[in-house]
């Protein structure tokens, strides 16, 4: 084994322990978080989520208890943006969901979104089946089952099973199809940071992005708004109604 090899070697090694202290680590500091929840410490729970966060690891277990916790003490805007955060990672979760429908009840601007077409809101409901892992392994097995499929057709000449495999080639294309539909905009729900919500009590949305802009309305804490464009420390913000403005990017969490 030459000098590189070695060197390869303990780089990987010392990789791997530096992630596995990283993993050990977050797992101690989210069950200690854990505990100060339970304790009705929601402020040191709040400070031990965060730590994880730090380290660079997410899940929607860690948003959903860290949204708990801003909740706990009042901090709707945050407990919404985490709520947000959590469905990326668990669409379908009933107590995310709850929690989140609970906290918006508090938000002083509530819009009521105009009402989902019936169709939108099936392909919706089909896209957050899956994650978008979930969709992609599902593609990349029945890609597979397709390919060997086609070999056999292609290289055998057992005439027996041909009927069968063609079908079996046919739907295997259909959910390789399928899965990747389902992938692509889950990928994008999951990466993308085009909404976001309003963690400063209120805020003054302005005309252009800069101070002394003419004010054209007020959003407050908890709002979820669309993000249309960025200028230095601005955000070009819109709201469920229409309604569009410059505000501070500090006073906006993404999700």
């Amino acid at each position: 084994m030459n000098v590189r090899k070695i060197f390869m070697v303990i780089w990987i090694g010392l990789t791997s322990l530096a992630f596995a202290g990283n993993n050990q680590s977050a797992e101690y500091l989210f069950e200690k978080g854990n505990t100060a929840y339970q304790n009705e410490n929601y402020s040191d729970a709040i400070d031990q989520y965060q730590s994880v966060l730090a380290l660079g690891l997410e899940s929607g277990s860690l948003y959903y208890n860290l949204g708990n916790a801003y909740y706990r003490t009042g901090a709707i805007g945050m407990a919404i943006l985490n709520y947000e955060r959590a469905l990326k990672w668990l669409p379908n979760d009933e107590n995310v969901r709850f929690n989140l429908k609970l906290a918006n009840l508090t938000v002083k601007d509530r819009i009521d979104p105009p009402p989902e077409f019936f169709l939108f809101r099936w392909i919706r409901q089909a896209t957050n089946l899956l994650s978008s892992r979930g969709w992609g392994l599902l593609a990349g097995l029945f890609l597979f089952i397709a390919t060997v499929s086609v070999a056999i057709l292609t290289l055998s000449e057992i005439k027996r099973f041909r009927t069968f495999l063609k079908c079996v080639m046919g739907i295997s294309i259909a959910i390789v199809i399928i899965s990747v539909a389902g992938m692509i905009p889950r990928h994008r729900i999951e990466t993308g940071q085009n909404t976001g919500i309003i963690i400063s009590y209120s805020v003054r949305s302005l005309a252009a992005p800069q101070e002394g802009s003419t004010e054209l309305f007020i959003v407050h804490e908890g709002t979820k708004v669309a993000i249309l464009d960025k200028d230095g420390g601005w955000l070009k913000i819109e709201l469920i109604d229409g309604k569009q403005g410059w505000i501070p990017a500090d006073d906006i969490g993404t999700i």
